[in-house]
Parts: C-alpha cells; structure tokens; sequence
C-alpha cells in the first residue's frame, strides 16, 4: 500500500519537543509499580502528563485504566493506541538511580516505557498542526492488569472497542535489534493458558513409603509425563509449549506428604491443539496418579487467546516505518512468540496490529535485570504518531 501522508521532521520534531518529558515520566513510573488493576498511582501520573491538552478523559475503565479521546480536525473513524500499566511481582536488580522503591515489584517488562511513549503520541497530536491532519477520532487506551488478569478483556467488556475501526500497540522487544520495527500478519503471540493440580496420596512416615501414597513421587512422574504431550501428541509443525512452573510439597525431610502442588503454563498457536492440551492434561495425570493409588484436581484456565494481526494493519504498520525510520528498519517477522499477550482481546473485536520495537541484546523480559536505552522512547511515540495520521488520513 501506498503512504498518503509526509512523515518529515516527524521524529526529529518528537524528540526535541518531547523527549525529555517522555524519559522523565518513565521513570517516575518505573520508581512506583503497581500490580494488576492496582494502578492508581500510575493512572493519575498519565493523567497529570495529558492535563491541559484537548481530550476527553474517561477514568475508571476496568477499574484504574482511562482513555483519552481526540477529536480531529475532520470527520472519520477512530483509531486506538493502547499501552499497558502494570509490574510484574519482582523485586528489581538493575542498579538504577529510578529503581523500584516498591519491594517486591518491578517493571520487568517495558510496560512503564510503553505507557510513556503513548503518552508522548497523545502531547504530540494534541498540537495543532498534527491534529488538523486526522480525519477522524484518536482513542489513547491506558490499561492496567495485562500481566496475568486480562485487563484487556474487562476493557472490551466495558466498550472501550466498540466504535473502533483499527486499532494498534506497541511492547519493546530485547532481542530483536535496537530500533528495528517487527510485526506480522496473523499469530504473532500465542494463546496463554494456566493450570494448577493439586496431587493426592496418603502420607505417612519417611522410612515407610509402602504404608503410604507419595504424593511427591507421583507429582514427578506428573511432571515428566506431561512433556510427552508436546513431544509425542502434538503435530511437530504445531507450536506447544508446557511449563511447570511451580512444584510444592511438604514440611519436613522425614514425612511423605499427603498432597503436592504443581502450577504450570500452556501454550499454543493453533486452537484444536490448545482444547486438546487440556483434556491430554487431565487424562495423563490421573492415569500416572491412580497407577501410584491416587488422585488428582485440575483447574485449567483458558486465558489469552492467540494475539492474531490483521493483514492490512501489519501492512500499514511496515510501510509507515519505512517511511518514518527507513526500510532497514521494518521487519516483517518470520514466527510469532510463544509469549502471551491480552491485546488479544482487542483483536478478536477489532482489526489491528501488535508491533515489537527492538531494544537490543538487553536482559530477557520478566527479569530482575530487565532495563533499556530511553532513546527507544521518542522513537515509539513517532511511530504512534505517524499510525494514526495514516490511519486517520481520509
């Protein structure tokens, strides 16, 4: 497709007039997280950020997230750019003079810089001269709870989609090289489910395991078994993943316990396989725990579906930042991730695309050491910026 709009001086204009409030706001964020829809503190942080600008604010979206709405200089559709809220429970290592004072939790994965770099795009088309170019209606979605409580759902659930014509997000990305632009049609993250199984036997004394049923002993045949699954069941063109991710049981060294706990993930790109995961779940552990004279529960939770891009959407993403930062740096990408996303939810209803800015070979997402180069943060609002001129273009 081709560019209607001239995207000149765009970044450098970014980064001279609002760079400096972007970095500052990030790091007011990054010092306070909150978790899940626990974000008041980072909301009213936003909210200060936008006063005084030409925006209808609505508060108290799915609790403590808020849109903010700008009407352009013309009639049209209405674009969203959403950025998430929240931290993660983890109690940060980077060293930084804007660490986390809040023990215990952490921005570990971008989420400050992603609700910055929106910020940055609404200050910037809020001035006159970008917002007499868009031809219809800007939503700016701050969300909170992304990180395991589907806040992206309750937003949907509260209307937040309903007149919405396309719809975009930005998530730094380590990995992929410092600057470059990712995205792709179709899957680009996977369905992100959870499970927790509760392991039942009948305790009894350490150095009498025949008078008992070892819960620990079945948890890890459960455990071993259920990679099969993945290995030997699944289509290997079929991507799967299962991790468990928390093994408990016990209290002393000298007793079988009578229960174990296992807590895992699940995750998939197809959806007869992600249905299939959970029966194969069900059905291997009880038979491993009834050969072992016990018993299992299972509470399975589908939660994020696949995060799927809009062909269009993904093409437009590409071709705006060819035109913003050069071909070099639009990367059409070969696989999706296996991580999960609830931007999801906004792309069931809504065509659009999830994007994946490059920070570069910086420590993993959801890690103690997770940080990157603040540069990366004018580039992201030039990007929204420049999606929603185009998208908003006539």
């Amino acid at each position: 497709m081709s560019i209607t709009q001239s995207f000149d001086g765009l970044k450098e204009e970014i980064r001279e007039s609002f760079e400096e409030d972007i970095v500052a706001l990030r790091r007011d964020i990054h010092r306070e997280p909150e978790i899940g829809f626990e974000t008041e503190k980072t909301a009213q942080k936003v909210l200060d950020a936008l006063d005084g600008l030409p925006l209808e604010i609505q508060t108290g979206v799915a609790e403590n997230g808020m849109v903010a709405t700008l009407q352009g200089k013309g009639d049209g559709p209405t674009v969203a750019l959403r950025a998430d809220m929240d931290a993660l429970p983890i109690h940060e290592e980077t060293g930084l003079p804007f660490a986390s004072e809040e023990d215990g939790k952490m921005h570990a994965c971008g989420h400050d810089g992603h609700t910055s770099m929106l910020v940055g795009a609404a200050r910037a088309l809020s001035q006159d001269h970008l917002r007499e170019r868009l031809k219809g209606t800007v939503k700016f979605v701050f969300q909170p709870a992304e990180e395991g409580y589907a806040g992206g759902q309750v937003m949907v659930e509260e209307g937040v989609a309903e007149d919405v014509s396309s719809i975009f997000a930005l998530h730094l990305w380590p990995g992929l090289p410092f600057g470059k632009v990712g995205t792709k049609s179709g899957p680009i993250m996977a369905a992100a489910d959870a499970f927790e199984m509760t392991v039942k036997g009948q305790g009894g004394h350490g150095a009498m395991p025949h008078l008992a049923a070892d819960a620990v002993a079945m948890a890890a045949h459960i455990v071993t078994v259920l990679q099969t699954i993945v290995s030997r069941e699944a289509n290997p063109v079929k991507p799967a993943v299962l991790t468990v991710g928390q093994i408990e049981a016990g209290f002393a060294f000298n007793i079988i316990p009578e229960t174990a706990y296992l807590g895992g993930t699940v995750r998939t790109l197809d959806p007869d396989l992600r249905e299939r995961m959970s029966e194969r779940i069900e059905e291997l552990a009880r038979g491993v725990a009834h050969g072992m004279r016990g018993d299992i529960e299972l509470d399975y939770r589908f939660s994020y579906p696949v995060t799927s891009n809009d062909a269009d959407a993904a093409g437009l993403v590409l071709d705006v930042t060819t035109e913003l930062f050069g071909e070099e740096n639009a990367v059409e990408l070969d696989n999706p991730s296996m991580g999960g996303e609830d931007f999801a939810f906004f792309l069931e209803q809504v065509p659009g695309a999830f994007i994946w800015l490059g920070v570069g070979d910086v420590s993993g997402l959801h890690t103690a050491q997770f940080s990157f180069d603040e540069e990366i943060l004018a580039q992201g609002s030039a990007l929204l910026v420049a999606l929603a001129l185009e998208s908003l273009s006539g």
